[in-house]
């Protein structure tokens, strides 16, 4: 078992033995008591052998636990299934959260009941004997926010950030208007928009956004050649 989570049941100072408390265990998870269940780092999905979805090394938080992958972990799937979503969920008693005793792996036909105390980690579909596609478009991803710039291209540019943001809002300091995208809460499909080019709308892909081309004027566009934009993006 490589699968780690910090803090568990037995509280440091407590009556138990609890884990031994590090600066990086300690750093990690303050930071991330209130946000919601995301994925951090790695925790890639791929398909395994046979009906396994494997899950690369890296880090999510739920609930405010860090959960850590020191290494792939091999999941074994459901067959026959088309769509499916696999789920990373804290087992423990009591509400959310949990008194954390472990981890399971849930599987949903959709996402409308999300599991409790759970990040989705990938959406697979799988054969009587193996697994075929292997998705991680709709999970949510990162944490907080980060900011930054980028030069605009003249035709439909998509930004990299790593993560998938939930909202992205773009200007340009010789303008007093912005540009900004709709809410993407995850777990969910990509909000988009029917015009994006006239209205300068911004739009969240997988790992970033993307912004429209130069059909737009110059006054209200956010993508003209070799302009510089700032943008916000939050997790």
């Amino acid at each position: 078992m490589a699968i780690e989570v910090f803090p568990t049941a037995n509280d440091i100072g407590g009556s138990g033995t609890g884990r031994t408390a590090t600066e990086e265990n300690m750093v990690q998870t303050l930071d991330r008591f209130s946000s919601p269940s995301s994925i951090l780092s790695g925790m890639v999905p791929s398909a395994g052998t046979g009906l396994a979805v494997d899950v690369t090394a890296g880090r999510c938080q739920i609930d405010g636990y860090l959960v850590r992958f020191t290494a792939t972990e091999a999941v074994t799937v459901t067959a026959s299934k088309t769509d499916y979503y696999l789920w990373l969920q804290l087992t423990g008693a009591g509400d959310s959260p949990p008194a954390v005793t472990g981890t399971t792996w849930v599987e949903t036909a959709d996402l409308t009941s999300p599991p409790a105390n759970a990040a989705l980690v990938a959406k697979f579909t799988s054969s009587g004997s193996a697994v075929t596609p292997v998705e991680d478009d709709e999970r949510r991803e990162g944490c907080g926010f980060i900011t930054g710039t980028y030069t605009g291209a003249g035709s439909y540019l998509t930004v990299d950030l790593g993560q998938t943001p939930s909202r992205v809002v773009v200007s340009y300091d010789q303008r007093d208007t912005i540009a900004y995208s709709k809410v993407w809460q995850g777990n969910a499909a990509y909000p988009t928009y029917s015009s994006m080019d006239w209205e300068a709308q911004v739009e969240i892909v997988k790992d970033g956004f993307k912004v429209g081309g130069t059909s737009v004027p110059p006054s209200v566009g956010f993508n003209n050649s070799g302009t510089v934009y700032s943008y916000l993006a939050w997790f």
